[in-house]
């Protein structure tokens, strides 16, 4: 694969449709190459300068990014009349959770982190395989303003799905740090989020 080539071309893309999202093309299509181990995620993704967490407890910042694709998956949908910060809490204990889990041959999870400049960023990868046929590879970047410029109106802006163009798909959500951490009484340093999906056949592995 050319990866120079595809690379650009997944820049191009971005570029078309969402204006908010710098320096992400290559790690999204990393999590768009159809992979038959978890691991081959990640190496590619630490080409990008992601690095794996150790399996166990997540430090309290970790969680603090990762959070957010969470919340957001809920602020946007039902909320089940719950306040933000009552969701905020929830999500707090359900990422804690995702570090402890231990592989299937069905499913695997990894989180990684990266640091640009002062900011970090952090990605959950989940790895499926429903049937023995297909698998599935979901990333949710929480991405800071180094890979997101920009900053809406309202809490959560509205998602904006694209499709790439070798297959798999991206949404992108732009946050509103400052008023996000008014309503929930602590520090938001996460501007953005990004959740990828690939669908692809596998040979049973």
């Amino acid at each position: 694969m050319a990866a120079c080539a595809s690379t650009a071309l997944a820049a191009t893309s971005l570029v078309a449709s969402a204006q908010t999202l710098t320096e992400m093309s290559a790690s999204i299509e990393a999590c768009h190459l159809p992979h038959a181990n978890v691991s081959d995620t990640v190496d590619v993704l630490a080409q990008q300068g992601w690095v794996l967490v150790p399996e166990g407890d997540l430090s309290s910042d970790t969680i603090e990014l990762l959070i957010w694709p969470q919340v957001a998956f809920y602020a946007n949908g039902d909320t089940g009349g719950e306040q933000l910060k009552a969701i905020v809490d929830l999500q707090r204990k359900t990422v804690a959770g995702f570090a402890k889990k231990k592989d299937i041959p069905q499913s695997k999870t990894r989180i990684l982190t990266r640091q640009i400049g002062a900011d970090a960023e952090a990605v959950l990868v989940q790895w499926l395989q429903p049937t023995p046929s297909t698998v599935n590879i979901i990333c949710r970047f929480a991405l800071s303003s180094a890979s997101v410029t920009g900053q809406g109106s309202k809490d959560f802006g509205s998602p904006v799905t694209t499709k790439a163009e070798k297959g798999g798909i991206w949404t992108t959500t732009v946050l509103n740090a400052d008023s996000l951490a008014a309503k929930i009484n602590a520090p938001v340093t996460v501007s953005g989020i990004v959740q990828t999906q690939a669908n692809f056949a596998s040979e049973g592995n």
